[in-house]
This record gives structure tokens, sequence and C-alpha cells, in this order.
């Protein structure tokens, strides 16, 4: 379990049906459990694409900004974010990867993780794609990382981490 995201188990006590109170955190839930409180591998599948998306662009799985049209406060999710950068081509993809990276990233291989990302979050369960084709995609996607690394010789190593918000 990884602590502050997805689903986690709260004990009730035991009761003698043997229940126990499912608890999750807001940006990582699926719309399905959301609903009935039922919990699915398809719902890990899908908090673990939110978190994919969360590790290729740096931002939180919700934020809030200030509309200054509206004069109101709006939750956006990383996942309409990926959306919008998709929908603008390389180009978005590039401003919406982690600026941290600066670039030093293979913009193909971005894309790939962003659609994947998107994949695990499909509103329909039988969509999002079962955990062992994603091990598999998510293997192939770092083998052309290396590739592209290669290809420009070497790791870029010239950026810097930071913990600070973005």
């Amino acid at each position: 379990m990884v602590e502050e995201k997805g689903l986690e188990e709260k004990n009730l006590g035991r009761q003698s049906s043997g229940r126990m109170k499912i608890e999750g955190t807001r940006g990582y839930m699926a719309p399905e459990f959301q609903g009935s409180g039922i919990v699915t591998q398809k719902c890990d599948v899908y908090a673990f694409g939110v978190v994919v998306l969360e590790l290729v662009s740096g931002e939180d799985a919700l934020r809030y900004y200030f509309d200054e049209e509206r004069g109101e406060y709006r939750r956006v999710s990383v996942i309409d974010r990926a959306r919008e950068a998709l929908a603008a081509g390389e180009g978005g993809v590039r401003k919406w990867v982690d600026r941290r990276l600066r670039d030093s990233f293979p913009v193909k291989v971005a894309e790939k993780m962003i659609l994947l990302g998107l994949e695990c979050v499909e509103a329909d369960p039988g969509k999002r794609p079962e955990m062992a084709r994603i091990v598999v995609r998510v293997s192939k996607y770092y083998l052309e990382s290396k590739n592209w690394a290669k290809s420009i010789g070497g790791m870029p190593t010239d950026f810097s981490v930071s913990v600070a918000p973005r």
C-alpha cells in the first residue's frame, strides 16, 4: 500500500460480519468505488493511472486555482490536465511534463506514458488495462527511454531535483 494514495483499510473492530471500512484519498478513487464502495483490481488500476500522470507531470492529483472570470476557486485534476496536454500535441506535452526535466526526456515516450495513465483512469472499469499488461508496457517504455538516452550520448545529468512544489 502506498501511504496517502489510493485506498486504505480501517479496521472497525471486526464486527461479526467481518466487514471493514474502506476509505480513499480524493483524486485517486475510481468512480465506481465512489458510487458503490466496492474495491476491485480495476480500482487499483485507476489509482495507478493517477500516480503515473503525477509522476510524468510533477503535479498533484487535484489542485485548486482561482478563476478570475468566475471569481471563485476551481478544482482541476491531473487527469483533465493530461487530456489537455495531449490535445495540444507535442508542444503541449513538452510544456506539461515536469519542468524540472528541462526537455531531457523522450517526448514520444512521455506521450505513451500519458496515454497509458489515461487508459488506466477510464470511467468504464472494463476499458482499463489489466495490471500485467501495464507492467509490460511500462517496461517497454523504459527500454525505449534507455535507447533514446544512448542515441543522445547518455542520460542527461544536468537537471536538479527539488522537493519544492511547482
